[in-house]
């Protein structure tokens, strides 16, 4: 009966969603709606009803934080109970020969595989994008003699690995610095790809590109089929993105952001596309790769490549080997397919998309009507657009007084918090910081946000920033 439920509210919201987002010709149920998402203009966004599919946030509460983790709709958190109850109710069968719970994961991996456009054999389920970037760069055969280029924005899940290489064998990393938040805000993609990788004799020849298909510092996105020109143009041999405030909010199946322009792409489940805690995607894009290229170091199936062929004469595929690591969150693997299929039943990751970028553009225009400087996230390129609005706290009253320390960014969300909105502050470095991290708020608006509760948030937040920087 839930489950009948579910399907009937889904249907009704859907309807609703592709109505408002103005795509209603072009979705169909079950199926991803081709093409990219961002179109000429932004359509007005559907009111979801968050109440009826996400109730564990409760009528209350704006929750304005995708960006660090998703919440789970009502028939992501039933499917996930259904799967523990069944794993608790026979473990041995779950783990060993279970279609879906199984520790080779061969339907779900398939299922996320169709989603995503690719193979089977292209596609692990991971705990998060961490353990998908650590089972890349570490498993690479990085030389001492190797170039790895980074941005001065990367997350750990890059930094960490990096690092570990770089005590070990004396890898040499190139960083490259994004330029001020104030010229990035109007910057096109060709323009900031040409200051962040040109044509030098440092950059040219490296082995490898890491870097994040949408940062978490400015929501700025980096086009996947720019990025692949950049890298062929400097003979980069991998391109290894971090897909983590992405997946579930670009659609990265087709298009110009097509998953298939990386070598490797590492995202989550547990954040835009609002599935459980502890699931994630790694992509492997050559599926035959193998030892001494690249090593699975997460693995119990190293053995494989021992000589070892498949019974086809067919080298055994690296995700397979990478899947097969132990006990894994298979019970959220499974899970993450009824996001998947949330997704889907709204219309698409294209309308899903829509809905996103409509909503974050409505809060980067409240802030460009007031303080334009304050802003981070770019605003005039479309290619550069996200889900995530970063823009320095500024004083209300004298909105060319604008603050960038911690302290300040802090006080702003915990005043918010009060009033139940939930958004974040993001420190990350700029030229004009002078070795010191600027602090900056970030609102990432999801799927389930509407303009109304972007509307009061505005209003909260117009509130907040008269009354913090009062004299006393």
């Amino acid at each position: 009966m839930a489950d009948k439920k579910n399907s009937t509210q889904r249907a009704c919201s859907r309807r609703k969603f592709i109505k408002n987002t103005g795509l209603m010709g072009t979705a169909f149920a079950g199926t991803m709606v081709s093409g990219r998402a961002l179109a000429e203009g932004h359509s007005s966004s559907a009111e979801f009803n968050q109440a009826e599919h996400f109730s564990q946030l409760g009528p209350e509460f704006i929750y304005l934080n995708s960006g660090t983790e998703g919440s789970m709709p009502n028939s992501v958190i039933e499917s996930f109970r259904k799967n523990i109850d069944q794993w608790a109710s026979n473990p041995t069968d779950s783990y060993e020969t279970d279609e879906m719970l199984g520790k080779h994961q061969h339907y779900n991996r398939e299922k996320v595989a169709r989603f995503l456009s690719v193979s089977k054999d292209n596609i692990c389920l991971t705990d998060n994008t961490t353990m998908g970037l650590n089972m890349v760069i570490l498993g690479l055969n990085f030389k001492a003699t190797d170039k790895v280029i980074i941005t001065n924005h990367e997350h750990n899940a890059i930094l960490s690995p990096l690092s570990v290489l770089q005590e070990k064998t004396g890898l040499s990393v190139i960083k490259r610095d994004f330029p001020a938040a104030n010229i990035l805000s109007t910057m096109n993609s060709d323009e900031l790809l040409e200051f962040l990788l040109p044509d030098t004799d440092e950059l040219h020849g490296a082995k490898a590109l890491c870097v994040s298909h949408v940062y978490p510092t400015t929501g700025v996105r980096l086009p996947l089929e720019a990025l692949r020109k950049k890298a062929d143009a400097l003979d980069i041999k991998y391109l290894i993105v971090d897909g983590a405030q992405a997946f579930g909010m670009v659609d990265i199946s087709r298009g110009r952001e097509n998953i298939t322009y990386t070598d490797f792409y590492a995202c989550p489940g547990h954040k835009w596309l609002n599935g459980p805690p502890g699931t994630g995607i790694l992509y492997i894009k050559n599926s035959r790769i193998r030892p001494p290229e690249f090593y699975p170091i997460l693995s119990q199936r190293m053995t494989k490549y021992s000589g070892h062929q498949g019974e086809a004469g067919e080298p055994f595929p690296m995700v397979e080997a990478l899947q097969v690591r132990g006990c894994s969150n298979a019970p959220g693997f499974s899970a993450m397919l009824e996001a998947i299929k949330f997704q889907q039943e709204l219309g698409g990751a294209e309308l899903v998309e829509r809905q996103i970028l409509s909503l974050s553009q409505q809060a980067k225009d409240f802030i460009l009507s007031r303080s334009p400087t304050a802003l981070v996230s770019p605003f005039k390129a479309p290619e550069l657009l996200s889900g995530l609005t970063v823009f320095f706290p500024f004083n209300w009253d004298k909105p060319d007084q604008i603050f960038h320390d911690e302290n300040t960014a802090s006080k702003i969300v915990q005043a918010l918090l009060k009033e139940n909105i939930q958004i974040r502050s993001i420190g990350f470095d700029d030229p004009l910081g002078q070795g010191q991290k600027r602090y900056a708020l970030r609102v990432s608006t999801g799927v389930f946000n509407t303009e109304k509760q972007l509307a009061y948030f505005q209003k909260l937040l117009e509130k907040i920033l008269k009354q913090i920087f009062q004299p006393k």
